[in-house]
């Protein structure tokens, strides 16, 4: 069955426009330091599986790193024990639940 097709943006018309995603517009600069990163690599060195798949009995590699108490909630940046090691889906699950515990604390949210 013959497809259409694809449409092609005209020289003439302007390139659509890229998405911002608001996670990355509030991300604290303090992120790309090379004080954040030497931390972040010795976290992962120290406890290479993910915490949370460990907790469940499963074995994943972690690519991130997580601040346990949040740095907005008084979390310190830099504190080994304040951080721990979580794959990427575990990672964004728990900071899904924390902006919607933000949210809800904030009114931003029904309950």
């Amino acid at each position: 069955m013959p497809s259409l097709p694809k449409a092609q943006r005209r020289p003439w018309q302007a390139a659509p426009a890229k998405r911002v995603y608001e996670q990355h517009a509030a991300r604290s600069p303090e992120y790309s330091t090379a004080r954040w990163q030497r931390a972040r690599e010795a976290q992962l060195k120290r406890c290479p599986c993910c915490a949370e798949c460990t907790k469940q009995g499963r074995t994943t590699v972690a690519t991130v790193c997580d601040h346990i108490t949040p740095v907005r909630l008084g979390g310190a940046f830099y504190d080994p024990a304040n951080h721990q090691s979580l794959c990427r889906p575990c990672h964004q699950r728990k900071s899904a639940s924390e902006g919607r515990e933000a949210a809800r604390q904030t009114g931003t949210l029904p309950h």
